[in-house]
């Protein structure tokens, strides 16, 4: 009897507290599987207690981590590259989405442009330092435009489909949902040019290297409460998407059209490193950093929590 009640004794000890952790989560639906996380409990779950700071893209939310307001962040690899060649000492810990179709130019056809060589000489609003920025340089160049022959204007994500309808831009560049918005809002007036051999755009999880340093296992967590995601969003697509319109405050409909597009698997894959070092080149090609030298990516890479968590999706050689 005795024994019995020793074990009852030792299965009732508390668990832990769950530690605090401050995740920087844009409203876009690339940021899909660090939303349904945070919506369906699975980093509590996890041993985390995870508060979310909201932002509408994912350039001003890496900024969090680089001020210290937040100790993740989900943001695409442009904005990740721009922080590194200024000296930022962060890193990536997982990659959430991949996508060839998450960027498009979207056009004023009253303007006369019809087809890819009339945006030469256009004013085309992009949100400068992002993948927006990057995928409308490497499109005009791809289709024989230099960058020196348009005029870019730094707009806000959510200023392109009135930027374009009232006539501040002849073009946009720019993602989902704000493409949508803009294709919607122009209607016949409007042409889209799309390449999915331009980019692939990868969002991602990132903390700085000193945090990493003092909390690996809190990498571990979040990295396997983002897993519980992916799994979820496969189990229950509708259910996912649903978390997701509402996260974004976008129409379900909508994001069903583009969700097919989007991957939503948590890795670290070699063409991570690829991306990295092309958008490097690029940004010095064309003297938006100071820095005149690549740095090493595989510095900036944090490979223990997904050898610890998810081991076959670690695909960067080293």
């Amino acid at each position: 009897m005795r024994f019995f009640h020793c074990a009852s004794h030792l299965q009732q000890k508390p668990l832990p507290p769950p530690q605090d952790v401050t995740i920087a989560i844009p409203t876009l639906p690339f940021a899909a599987l660090a939303q349904i996380a945070q919506h369906q409990g699975f980093y509590l779950q996890e041993g985390l207690h995870a508060t979310p700071l909201v932002y509408p893209y994912g350039k001003p939310a890496l900024q969090a981590v680089v001020d210290g307001s937040a100790d993740f962040a989900v943001v695409a690899e442009t904005p990740f590259m721009f922080a590194v060649l200024n000296g930022e000492k962060i890193s990536i810990v997982a990659t959430i989405l991949t996508s060839s179709e998450a960027h498009a130019i979207v056009a004023r056809k009253d303007r006369g442009i019809v087809k890819y060589e009339d945006l030469k000489g256009r004013r085309i609003g992009a949100t400068l330092g992002t993948s927006g920025h990057f995928f409308m340089d490497a499109f005009l160049v791809a289709h024989g435009i230099s960058n020196a022959d348009v005029e870019a204007v730094d707009l806000k994500p959510e200023e392109m489909a009135d930027a374009l309808a009232n006539g501040t831009v002849d073009a946009i560049s720019t993602w989902q949902p704000f493409l949508s918005y803009t294709q919607q809002k122009m209607g016949d007036r409007g042409v889209s040019f799309k390449d999915e051999d331009i980019h692939r755009l990868t969002f991602n999880i990132i903390a700085t290297h000193d945090f990493i340093r003092h909390n690996p296992e809190q990498v571990a967590k979040v990295i396997r409460a983002l897993v519980k995601a992916e799994e979820f969003a496969i189990r229950e697509p509708a259910a996912a998407q649903k978390t997701v319109a509402d996260f974004c405050h976008i129409d379900r409909e909508v994001l069903r059209r583009f969700w097919p597009a989007y991957s939503f698997q948590v890795t670290l894959d070699q063409s991570l490193l690829l991306a990295l070092e092309d958008e490097s080149q690029w940004a010095m090609g064309n003297g938006l950093v100071k820095k005149r030298q690549i740095p090493n990516y595989l510095n900036f890479i944090y490979y223990d929590g997904m050898q610890s968590v998810k081991p076959e999706r670690l695909m960067i050689l080293r």
